[in-house]
């Protein structure tokens, strides 16, 4: 649905309906987390402030999508150690110079 030219091949067949019933689609990469029984608990459509959207975080890179990532991880997977998600904060923290 959203690649585009030579990649075009690369959509998977479904992911369009799939996409929009997970909140998208807002941009690549968009992504998602779901329960158990396959509902959406979080997407990487971070809320927004004042009134205004907060569009896709995509790869988190700046501080404020870090942020949303890390809200995103617990969340989706409760059981990490505060020392695991720390190993990857410090990954994504790291990009930005």
């Amino acid at each position: 649905m959203l690649e585009q030219g030579d990649k075009k091949s690369l959509d998977t067949p479904g992911g369009d309906e799939l996409m929009t019933r997970l909140g998208g689609p807002a941009g690549l990469p968009f992504f998602a987390f779901l329960d158990g029984q396959g509902s959406l608990l979080v997407n990487s459509i971070r809320p927004g402030e004042n009134g205004k959207p907060g569009g896709n975080i995509g790869h988190p890179f700046e501080p404020f999508e870090v942020d949303w990532f890390l809200k995103m991880l617990s969340k989706g997977a409760p059981g990490m150690t505060p020392e695991e998600t720390a190993v990857l904060e410090k990954y994504l923290r790291a990009q930005k110079k």
